[in-house]
């Protein structure tokens, strides 16, 4: 059975996400910046309240992900197989966050998190000073937002409407593409999982 006890590392995520939720937003297609050393990367859940045209008749996105749990979007052979613990769950609802944190087998790194936001769109994330990539996550599109070249965390946001997407987060991955690919890993995994727009 999976922990729902908030960790001293989500909580932690949930500060980031809340300093980063200060900043002023942009609204608009994300675009490659160039990185500012000891940035950290954009949180994912701040609050902001967008239309939602173009969504499949009947789905609305945005409830549909309110609903879910972020400890049970994936079953616990699905953690582990991508090198995490699924006893180390951990759920985060701190300030602006809403998330499951997992760390590996033993603890250790690198930590690993799943956000859920059903308030904000990629393209409302504040991307100043970070490296941004267009990516896919199986049909859907997303964004794969870095802090510098050197930087040892990743962040895979995937688009599911004009007001929600779930990010992941990798951090102290080793190296910036070692994160990202087990961001993108997780992503891939999590994405058959969640609701989405036709748009």
């Amino acid at each position: 059975m999976r922990r729902r006890g908030v960790g001293v590392w989500g909580t932690a995520l949930g500060l980031v996400g809340l300093l980063s939720a200060c900043a002023s937003a942009e609204q608009g297609t994300a675009v490659a910046v160039e990185p500012t050393v000891g940035s950290s990367l954009p949180g994912s859940a701040d609050p902001s309240v967008g239309g939602s045209p173009g969504e499949q008749p009947g789905v609305d996105v945005a409830a549909e992900l309110s609903e879910m749990l972020p400890c049970e979007i994936l079953s616990d052979e699905e953690v582990d197989d991508l090198g995490f613990d699924p006893e180390s769950a951990s759920f985060d609802d701190v300030g602006l966050s809403y998330a499951c944190d997992y760390r590996p087998p033993g603890g250790g790194r690198p930590p690993m998190s799943i956000q859920l936001n059903w308030q904000r769109s990629v393209d409302q994330l504040d991307l100043t000073n970070y490296s941004v990539e267009e990516k896919s996550v199986g049909p859907l599109r997303a964004l794969r937002i870095v802090s510098g070249a050197d930087s040892q965390h990743c962040q895979v946001s995937v688009a599911l409407s004009s007001e929600a997407h779930v990010s992941i987060f990798v951090h102290y991955g080793g190296t910036t593409e070692q994160a990202c690919a087990t961001a993108e890993s997780v992503a891939a995994a999590v994405e058959p999982k969640l609701p989405r727009s036709s748009g």
